[in-house]
């Protein structure tokens, strides 16, 4: 079940008390639809559905010029009106959560770098709170900062923890979706982990149920050479996000500079749907954009839950 709790970003132009979707004509000759069937988190706030869309060529690179009629959503099937749109150009907020568990201490090196370049892409308004984790959840700031310079000395002081103390995980998981819960805006949290977990309060199943209600995209990087692990795949799927697996230190680097062109590329579409859904049902999504050889991503489906 997914229960949105940040509102959507308004649209430049609202249509407000429309019911029912706006005729449009069919593409013209020429143009083509496409849509591939993974996406970002979906958020409900009182009867609005927010589904934030990547769009991308063939190439790979984020389609960035696209404007509200451009797109096309539907529930069920049924086109909807929307109402609500904001471009890509927004502000986030990120938790950086680093596993440093004795097992992670020959990726240690390489995970700061990754990290240090990640907040190096940072814009004036997007803020990263630093969080490193074993046997203890040890955030290194006080709170989100936007200073690179900043954020780079307290990258510097992570340390491993000692082998006996174990990794708590899902305790990590759950601190960094409480801190980002009261956060306004786009907001994701960055892991870095083996995934293991060891001891500690939080269980996967609960922190798989709050990550789902929340409107927080996870993305997971899974270091090593181990299989994948379920409950990494899972946090991404559900919320939203993406999971890499990181072997070395060029892919954790990669990974890290993907995760942030994809928050920085997505646009958000707002509607109301015509039927309100029973509690509990969950509705299909599709998500269309009037552009040639592109292709879409955006959630499937959502499970409405007041």
């Amino acid at each position: 079940m997914i229960t949105a709790l940040a509102q959507a970003q308004p649209s430049p132009s609202p249509s407000p008390g429309a019911a029912a979707p706006r005729e449009r004509q069919p593409p013209a000759a020429g143009q083509s639809v496409e849509e591939v069937g993974e996406g970002e988190v979906l958020r409900i706030s009182a009867n609005l559905v927010s589904v934030p869309v990547s769009v991308i060529d063939r190439q790979g690179k984020y389609v960035v010029d696209l404007q509200q009629k451009d797109f096309r959503i539907y529930e069920d099937g049924v086109e909807q009106l929307i109402t609500h749109f904001s471009n890509i150009d927004q502000r986030f907020s990120v938790v950086l959560l680093m596993d440093t568990s004795g097992s992670t201490a020959s990726f240690l090196g390489q995970m700061k770098g990754a990290a240090k370049s990640f907040v190096e892409q940072l814009r004036p308004l997007d803020t990263v709170q630093p969080v490193y984790f074993h046997g203890e959840i040890k955030p290194l700031t006080a709170k989100s900062i936007s200073d690179p310079n900043l954020l780079g000395g307290a990258i510097d002081h992570m340390s491993p923890g000692p082998l006996n103390m174990g990794t708590r995980l899902y305790d990590a998981v759950d601190f960094a979706l409480s801190v980002l819960k009261p956060v306004s805006g786009r907001k994701a949290v960055i892991l870095f982990t083996d995934g293991e977990n060891t001891w500690g309060k939080a269980t996967m199943k609960s922190t798989l149920h709050d990550a789902e209600e929340s409107d927080i995209i996870i993305y997971t990087l899974q270091y090593g050479d181990a299989p994948a692990q379920k409950y990494l795949q899972q946090l991404a799927e559900k919320t939203g996000g993406r999971y890499f697996m990181a072997a070395d230190g060029n892919t954790l680097r990669r990974s890290f500079a993907e995760a942030a062109e994809e928050l920085r590329r997505q646009y958000v579409l707002g509607y109301h749907p015509n039927e309100l859904a029973p509690r509990g049902q969950e509705r299909k999504i599709r998500v269309k954009v009037n552009r040639q050889r592109v292709a879409v991503r955006a959630r499937r489906s959502y499970t409405y839950n007041p």
